[in-house]
């Protein structure tokens, strides 16, 4: 105490930063960003866990396609708000979709294979049309409703919304012919309680601002276009997949791209069309007078993020299928919640982790279900083969003998 009087006394002026209310809070935010940096650990410990059959190149490469959904939301968060207040999120997400295009055009410059750009390389123009083309419909514009509604809501609400693309995804798997559980639509029944529930606490404590409803709104659709672009997409990894419930099976199924292929073929239309949104919704010159320094750096930080995060999502749909590489992504909502409440100063109500809660069971379980119906499914032709009193035993079809979906 003697101390603590005599720099009182000698500096009476700052008597101000020796307030002990002020080191608590301190000492608290410390402990929040600790606890983050935690959970941010137990996250990428599980998905080693859980993929720990796979490579340990492919977990490496998922773990960070996990940290670029987290780091792109939080780069056009930041640029969205102030001092930036860079708010032209068209323009951004067509330079987003330059870049993985020039690094398409520079990967298959090296393979010496540049036959792999051009339209025709996809097999048909029935294929281009009906596949590659909503792709690239529905790509930019989800990614500009997502960083749009990073300008009206925060990252954490933002991202907990984004918890009901699986959802979306089996919905919309099962309009074009796959085949869910019972079971499944209980998980769906279940996570659409906790969407639900979210929206009302929300809704209830915003009811006069109308720039929350713009935000939900545009969550909303970007997680309806992302789910039919990821469908779209993992028709053409792995067509096998969708050719084994499809009516004519018996027609050869076509063959499947890869992911680098697939994005030198949806690259060029993706970028014109945003570039056509945002002509149409964003003030080109203005948003060229607004660039500064620091702005243009933050874009290129976006740019770079952004790249990394499209080209390993097709990877991971790829390697884990349309399904599960849904459900690895969604693990960023813990870690986008816990470092928007711990570096960003948002707060979430407690009723709104509820409602996450609630979603990521019904994801949890919806998952589950799927499992054991291909499980089912896998095994019934061997059941058959082996109680067919006569007869030769029916040829094993790929979507038979595939051990992943």
């Amino acid at each position: 105490f003697s101390c603590f009087d005599r720099r009182l006394h000698v500096h009476p002026h700052r008597a101000c930063d020796m307030d002990p209310l002020a080191d608590v809070d301190a000492a608290g935010a410390l402990q929040g960003k600790l606890a983050a940096l935690l959970v941010v650990g137990l996250i990428f410990g599980g998905i080693i866990f859980i993929l720990r059959s796979r490579p340990l190149r492919a977990r490496v490469w998922i773990c960070i396609f996990v940290s670029t959904l987290v780091t792109t939301q939080l780069l056009m968060k930041k640029l969205g708000s102030p001092p930036y207040s860079f708010k032209f999120a068209g323009y951004v997400t067509a330079l987003h979709f330059f870049s993985v295009w020039m690094v398409c055009v520079a990967y298959w410059s090296l393979h010496g294979d540049l036959s792999k750009l051009r339209p025709q390389s996809v097999g048909s123009t029935r294929r281009y049309v009906f596949f590659v083309l909503p792709i690239a419909l529905s790509l930019p514009l989800s990614v500009v409703f997502n960083n749009q509604a990073l300008t009206f809501i925060g990252a954490g609400i933002n991202g907990i919304i984004g918890t009901l693309a699986p959802i979306t995804t089996a919905l919309l798997s099962h309009t074009l012919g796959r085949r869910i559980p019972p079971k499944g639509w209980a998980g769906v029944a279940i996570a659409g309680v906790g969407a639900f529930f979210i929206g009302l606490v929300e809704w209830n404590d915003s009811k006069a601002n109308g720039s929350i409803i713009m935000g939900f709104t545009l969550s909303g659709v970007s997680v309806l276009l992302r789910s039919s672009k990821v469908v779209l997409q993992d028709q053409l990894l792995a067509p096998a997949a969708y050719a084994e419930d499809g009516k004519n099976s018996a027609e050869p199924s076509p063959s499947s791209l890869s992911f680098m292929h697939v994005w030198a073929l949806q690259a060029p239309p993706c970028v014109i069309v945003a570039l056509s949104y945002a002509s149409c919704w964003e003030d080109a010159g203005k948003a060229w007078n607004s660039l500064s320094s620091e702005i243009v750096w933050l874009i290129l930080a976006t740019c770079v993020s952004a790249t990394a995060l499209n080209l390993l999502g097709m990877y991971a749909i790829k390697e884990l299928g349309a399904s599960s590489m849904q459900i690895i992504g969604k693990l960023n909502t813990i870690i986008l919640c816990s470092f928007s409440v711990a570096f960003l100063g948002e707060t979430l109500p407690p009723q709104v982790l509820v409602g996450a809660f609630i979603i990521i069971c019904g994801i949890a379980y919806f998952e589950n279900a799927q499992h054991h119906d291909r499980l089912a499914r896998d095994s019934l032709p061997m059941v058959k083969s082996q109680t067919t009193p006569s007869g030769p035993c029916p040829p094993l079809s790929l979507g038979m003998v595939r051990t992943r979906d």
